[in-house]
């Protein structure tokens, strides 16, 4: 466990939960233009109900993290990029981050996140 800031989500029917830990790589919108933050796979833990976690592969290579019980998608990861894509924006955020390599940047793009320059 990080003794850093954090945070946690959880599926709808609260079988599953994810910790969040340290701050995102950075800031984007998804093909819908819903608002989205990267952060490293390094970075996300299990809080609770390992056991309904289902990794399911994406047809655009990654993995969708869902709830077994519910279904409920709760990220997004790429290997290829190192990178975990979460819906909605961190609730401290003060703008994008900087820290996303280029080539996980060119990864994002690819999959279709549009990543927000840094402010």
């Amino acid at each position: 466990m990080s003794n850093g800031p954090y945070g946690q989500i959880a599926c709808g029917c609260g079988a599953l939960s994810l910790l969040v830990c340290g701050d995102p790589l950075g800031l984007g919108e998804d093909a819908g233009g819903e608002p989205v933050a990267f952060w490293p796979l390094s970075a996300i833990q299990i809080g609770q109900g390992a056991e309904e976690l289902a990794l399911l592969q994406d047809d655009r290579g990654g993995e969708a993290w869902r709830c077994g019980r519910c279904d409920e998608r709760l990220l997004y990861g790429d290997d290829e990029a190192g990178v975990a894509v979460l819906a909605g924006l961190p609730e401290d955020s003060d703008g994008p981050g900087v820290a996303l390599t280029a080539a996980q940047r060119r990864r994002l793009e690819a999959l279709g996140y549009r990543v927000l320059a840094g402010r």
